[in-house]
């Protein structure tokens, strides 16, 4: 093995010094400081109530918005409301919550879907046989 095929090994400092940037991006835009100590501002609403989801768990709301719509975003939404065998410990969402993950996840699957489905020749619309007016 050639020597530049070796990983570059890091300091514990360097090291050290990633992990805090990491833990700095993990976190929730609402718990960041700026570098004159202080939080930023809040970000600029509609004017509508949050909903639900924004209020209880707004980290998750953040990782939705940022994968909206894709595969990710599926993945994700199944993660959260399919219980692994070695999660049991969990207490698990507010039906309501989990309410709102569902229709997000039907809402996303259809997006997706309808991004996949290629637009039908002369740009006219195609219904399903089934579905098609007599």
């Amino acid at each position: 093995m050639a020597q530049d095929e070796l990983p570059q090994i890091l300091s514990d400092e360097e090291f050290a010094a990633l992990l805090k940037q990491r833990e700095q991006f993990d976190r929730p835009e609402h718990e960041r400081w700026n570098s004159a100590g202080a939080r930023p501002s809040q970000p600029q609403t509609d004017g509508r109530p949050e909903s639900t989801l924004e209020q209880k768990f707004p980290h998750i709301a953040q990782k939705l918005v940022s994968v909206w719509p894709s595969e990710a975003c599926a993945l994700y939404l199944n993660d959260l409301v399919v219980s692994e065998p070695q999660r049991n410990s969990r207490k698990g969402f507010p039906a309501d919550i989990i309410e709102d993950f569902l229709m997000l996840y039907a809402i996303n699957e259809r997006l997706m879907r309808n991004a996949r489905t290629p637009p039908a020749p002369g740009g006219r619309e195609v219904w399903p046989k089934d579905r098609r007016q007599k």
